[in-house]
């Protein structure tokens, strides 16, 4: 079973460069299986409402007799935070679609799209969605949304998600938001509190790292070492499956340094057989923080659930914790 579903990189690529970039695409991505029994192909995402803001939108799915807001913050990539339709059919869902399933009776969610994407779509070959795929606009966008959606909102309860990048992103969010009194909870899944550069550093020193994947590591983290202090500023071309620009305003983000400060639960999901984000990322948050209300969960997978029984199993354990609540 191919877990990472439909791939709009090997479309256009050579079968050696192809090879290549198998290493690369993955990186910070959270795709979810795509099985037919995980994910209604033709409607994976039933009563969506898209919300319009300025250079930006948001997707929501109302439950008008709930009171409690979930917000999901999905992983890296060139589509859009829904995934990949193509005709009628849905090739490629990210990890929103099967939190619908379990928790949509429960809370209306809230799915914030990265900066001017639109559902369903590719944007690898797009030159002005690669300049402006950043950190400081991913965070501009989805703070945008969610103090423009809570603005005009009241609930009891909010709780976010966030999966890779957006797990990364996670703390910086609730940090920026208006109405961050009104979360209750957080559930960071698949990468903890270490930069990115700090957990290539382990990757690259740690014996069971992939080939392909440790020469990765070793050459970005001999690119930025922190001693230096200029960088590429380039977006036209592939870097690893980004760009560098994408990669200056991400290398040195470092979770942990806002997760110190915060004392609402916490949920950290990570997998102990990571080479994406090693789990010392995670590791790293539950030694050094004890006094912290944070609750942790490995699983035995890689980035991400290896088949359909792990991702049912992950996604009921997430949703039973958050309606627990």
């Amino acid at each position: 079973m191919n877990v990472f579903g439909y791939d709009p990189y090997l479309r256009f690529m050579t079968k050696p460069k192809a090879i290549t970039m198998l290493f690369l695409v993955t990186l910070f991505l959270i795709p979810v299986i795509s099985c037919k029994t995980s994910y209604d192909r033709k409607n994976p995402y039933p009563n969506m409402e898209i919300l319009r803001y300025s250079d930006n939108h948001a997707y929501v799915f109302p439950n008008e007799g709930s009171d409690k807001l979930l917000i999901i913050f999905e992983g890296n990539g060139w589509n859009s935070v829904l995934g990949i339709k193509q005709g009628n059919k849905w090739t490629y869902v990210q990890y929103g679609s099967q939190f619908l399933q379990e928790l949509n009776n429960t809370y209306t969610i809230l799915i914030p799209e990265k900066l001017k994407r639109r559902p369903g779509m590719v944007y690898s070959g797009d030159i002005e969605d690669r300049a402006n795929y950043t950190v400081e606009n991913l965070l501009t966008c989805y703070t945008e949304s969610i103090n423009g959606y809570l603005a005009e909102h009241n609930y009891s309860s909010v709780v976010l998600i966030g999966t890779s990048e957006g797990a990364a992103l996670l703390p910086l969010i609730y940090e920026r938001m208006v109405n961050k009194g009104n979360v209750t909870a957080m559930v960071s899944i698949s990468f903890g509190g270490l930069s990115l550069y700090e957990s290539y550093t382990i990757l690259s020193e740690r014996s069971n790292t992939p080939p392909g994947w440790y020469e990765m590591y070793f050459n970005i983290t001999n690119l930025y070492y922190p001693e230096k202090n200029e960088f590429r500023d380039s977006f036209s071309e592939d870097f690893y499956g980004t760009t560098f620009r994408y990669l200056n305003s991400f290398i040195y983000v470092r979770p942990f340094d806002y997760y110190q400060y915060i004392n609402i639960p916490i949920l950290f999901v990570h997998g102990y057989n990571d080479y994406t984000v090693p789990v010392e990322s995670t590791e790293y948050i539950q030694k050094s923080l004890p006094e912290k209300p944070f609750e942790y969960k490995y699983f035995p997978w890689h980035h991400q659930p290896d088949n359909l029984k792990e991702l049912i199993q992950f996604r009921k354990e997430i949703s039973e914790w958050i309606k627990s609540l």
